[in-house]
């Protein structure tokens, strides 16, 4: 796996897609998948807010830990070597030195296709990728 990334690097090379692949029309899918998962005590009132996710109604107990598990899934149809690019929100943090800033969304334990560009990711949040043909998991 290092050599092929040495190899990728030094060629641009792409082992996770063809060159010579053409579609009629060409499409992108993207599923957003995720899991809210909330641990409550059997007492008192609060107000639940997970993610961007918020219970309007008040709930009996309160929120003993509360987060979201999910994964970015694709499908790519698309013609030649295209570069896909997204960009996250800004209110995002990683790095767990940073909790409990605020509205931040945190992300833990981040995990990419080999196609993602780890170092543009890195430096500017953004996931920069040259995707393979058809249904691959993006992130998780």
């Amino acid at each position: 796996e290092e050599s092929s990334k040495i190899t990728t690097q030094a060629t641009g090379a792409t082992s996770w897609r063809r060159g010579d692949v053409r579609y009629k029309k060409n499409e992108a899918f993207v599923d957003v998948v995720e899991n809210v998962n909330l641990t409550m005590s059997a007492k008192g009132i609060s107000t639940c807010i997970i993610a961007r996710y918020s219970l309007l109604t008040p709930i009996t107990g309160s929120v003993l830990r509360a987060d979201v598990d999910g994964h970015i899934q694709m499908r790519a149809y698309l013609s030649g070597i295209p570069e896909c690019k997204f960009g996250l929100n800004d209110k995002l943090v990683i790095d767990k030195s940073d909790r409990g800033i605020g509205d931040a969304v945190e992300l833990d334990d981040c995990r990419f296709h080999q196609c993602v560009r780890l170092d543009e990711f890195d430096a500017t949040r953004t996931i920069s990728f040259i995707p393979p043909d058809g249904e691959f998991e993006l992130m998780r």
